[in-house]
């Protein structure tokens, strides 16, 4: 079986080492250059090339890359990661379709940024879908979804070391679907769908208005490899990078005050109950917040 692989980062890297075991990678589509790419997260265009794999960087609309995926001839394309929407035209050039693998359990959170939503939104299982590609935003019928369990005190970056050798067993599971011409396809519920927009750095601000418990599912979400959840003092940037509930209960004082300097690091009072902030950094920060303090300002 000739796949053509399309995607980027780390997940991507893992999709395409389990492809490479078990079926012929006729090409690779990477992104376009990306900053992070082969810093923050692995490289799939390294990845191929240390593979000797034929490779072309570029996104789904360049005509050039509708003619190197022609004449790579697949039978299947596999999309990890990859930001375009696929076309049609794009997928009816491998006689087997396209899969792809979205971060969620779908149809909830459809689009970018899954995990952060997720995790923001205050869900306690997350998954992996992997799916059909039609023309719209992760509405393909459903081959095969693997799920596992959150908590507070894990953030994103837990959430992803669990999920990058999910993307390894279920690009395994999938393929061997298709080896064994058996493919499971359960049609998506369209009527309970969730998406939400595409997430920037700057939606990490931290409002102490909210509750402890919103502002802690942001801190999760938002966690390294992520910019972080931020907040300010005296009019500098302090980023939260990790932190817990104190209390459900609140005291008199205003939303973004310190009320209590714990061993642990401050504690802070929200809109409702209080956050311990056990990880932050700002080197003024870290010299001068005590009780008293106002963040926010």
């Amino acid at each position: 079986m000739r796949v053509v692989f399309l995607g980027n980062h780390t997940v991507g890297v893992r999709a395409l080492r389990a492809i490479g075991e078990s079926a012929e990678v006729a090409a690779v589509v990477a992104h376009p250059p990306d900053p992070e790419d082969g810093s923050r997260y692995e490289s799939v265009s390294d990845f191929a090339d240390a593979n000797s794999w034929n490779l072309i960087r570029g996104n789904g609309k360049s005509p050039e890359v509708h003619r190197f995926i022609k004449e790579a001839q697949p039978d299947l394309l596999w999309i990890t990661d990859f930001r375009y929407l696929i076309s049609r035209e794009l997928i009816a050039l491998a006689r087997l379709g396209a899969v792809n693998l979205h971060p969620s359990l779908l149809p909830a959170y459809r689009g970018r940024a899954s995990i952060n939503w997720a995790i923001l939104k205050g869900e306690r299982r997350l998954g992996l879908t992997a799916h059909f590609v039609d023309e719209g935003m992760d509405t393909g019928d459903i081959i095969d979804q693997v799920s596992y369990e959150v908590c507070d005190a894990q953030d994103v970056g837990d959430c992803l070391n669990i999920l990058y050798p999910l993307y390894d067993d279920i690009t395994r599971k999938v393929l061997a679907y298709f080896k064994s011409d058996r493919v499971p396809r359960v049609p998506q519920d369209h009527s309970s769908a969730t998406s939400f927009p595409r997430r920037r750095p700057e939606d990490g601000l931290i409002d102490w208005a909210q509750t402890a418990r919103s502002i802690l599912n942001l801190v999760r979400a938002v966690a390294s490899p992520y910019p972080g959840a931020f907040t300010t003092f005296s009019g500098k940037k302090a980023t939260v990078w990790k932190a817990r509930i104190a209390s459900d209960t609140d005291s008199t004082a205003a939303p973004g005050r310190v009320i209590e300097n714990h061993e642990l690091g401050p504690v802070v009072q929200c809109g409702q109950g209080t956050l311990l902030l056990t990880s932050f950094e700002t080197s003024p920060l870290n010299a001068v917040l005590g009780a008293g303090c106002q963040l926010g300002v």
